[in-house]
């Protein structure tokens, strides 16, 4: 398409200079005919460069676009097909996995072909002969349906066995796929991944296909790991910061609009006067980041260790969220910074405990528990 505006601009242009030529020739009459024809010359000439200049300052324009370093591939081979669509969703749901890791799992291990076969291993799955007796329930291996089914129970079976030493949802991802590839005992054996060859390059290799060919976003499955975790410390989630107002019900803030959820505070408010870092009150998993009419810019976490509370974050400064959904964050890492935007009558943290029924995938006052006494016990207050 662009070569051929380029070529109609040219042609329009040559069109124009040759009319001015032929006016230029009748205005001057014969004695004149020299110059007019130089003169015409001339003009096609500037036409001619005119529009390989545009080619070229097309062409560069094209070439200043940014590559994508991440893009939704859909060639064949690599997007998940139609018919398998729902049951990879099905699978991913059972195994309790990113969607993304089990669509790139299948891709890796036999193409999306039903009728894949290996030395040792069978269908869209490559099951072992062992291991589909124990989670193929008597169906067919070369069955997608099945055998994408199978998976979702097998991997679901693996999680549980390499938990143990698994401390962030970043290694029970790989863990979890170099326990498909090696065996759950090699896993157990060695820790982690077992320094296979094969192992050692199959588990990254699903974990970048799963970014780059089957991500939307291209967010890397598991999120980034922030901290040093494991650590089962508290910390207060904003320094040097005083409460200004409790959980339960009290007086709306004057300048914000009084509903339900401002008289009936859902939280804590912590307040330095504006400008202070807002950090993680313990070891969490962001689940959601956004801003909306109410919350302002918000961040909500889930506790990487049991009870598994979610916690929520609002009113950080405009712009200032310095995390992402998927992300895994040590106690005391910086999230934002404290704000006044939303429904906020000046700068200050809303903090807020939910326990662990809450959804944790937008804010929410369901579920709401008092921080002050979780946060006494843990000895920040």
């Amino acid at each position: 398409m662009t070569q051929e505006r380029e070529s109609q601009g040219s042609s329009k242009g040559k069109q124009a200079a040759a009319a001015a030529g032929l006016a230029a020739l009748k205005a001057t009459g014969g004695t004149g005919i020299v110059i007019a024809v130089v003169l015409m010359l001339v003009l096609i000439l500037m036409a001619v460069f005119l529009g390989v200049a545009v080619l070229f300052m097309d062409s560069d324009a094209e070439q200043a676009q940014p590559a994508s370093a991440c893009v939704v591939a859909d060639g064949e081979g690599v997007a998940v097909p139609t018919e398998y669509e729902q049951w990879v969703q099905d699978a991913a749901d059972e195994a309790g996995l990113p969607y993304e890791i089990v669509a790139a799992l299948f891709y890796t291990e036999s193409g999306w072909d039903p009728n894949a076969q290996s030395a040792y291993a069978d269908g869209v799955g490559q099951f072992t002969p062992e291991t589909w007796i124990d989670y193929g329930q008597g169906e067919d291996p070369f069955d997608p349906e099945a055998s994408i089914a199978a998976t979702g129970r097998y991997l679901n079976a693996l999680q549980d066995t390499v938990a143990p030493v698994a401390t962030t949802d970043q290694e029970r991802i790989e863990f979890t796929l170099a326990a498909y590839n090696a065996g759950p005992g090699a896993v157990q054996q060695y820790g982690g991944i077992p320094p296979y060859p094969e192992t050692q390059e199959y588990v990254p290799a699903i974990m970048d296909r799963a970014q780059v060919d089957f991500s939307e976003d291209c967010t890397p499955p598991g999120g980034s790991e922030i901290g040093d975790l494991g650590s089962g410390e508290w910390t207060h989630p904003l320094p040097g910061g005083q409460v200004t107002s409790g959980f339960g019900p009290r007086p709306c803030p004057a300048g914000t609009e009084c509903n339900q959820y401002t008289a009936n505070h859902g939280g804590l408010d912590f307040s330095t006067g504006g400008g202070t870092t807002v950090v993680a009150a313990t070891d969490l998993e962001i689940t959601a980041t956004g801003t909306n009419q109410y919350q302002g810019e918000y961040i909500i976490g889930r506790m990487t260790d049991d009870p598994n509370l979610v916690m929520q974050f609002h009113h950080c400064q405009t712009g200032s969220t310095s995390v992402t959904q998927g992300d895994t964050v040590a106690v005391g890492t910086a999230l934002c910074t404290e704000g006044a935007t939303g429904n906020a009558s000046g700068p200050h943290l809303h903090f807020q405990i939910n326990t662990a029924e809450a959804d944790d995938s937008q804010p929410t006052y369901d579920h709401a528990t008092d921080p002050q006494p979780i946060l006494v016990e843990k000895g920040v207050l």
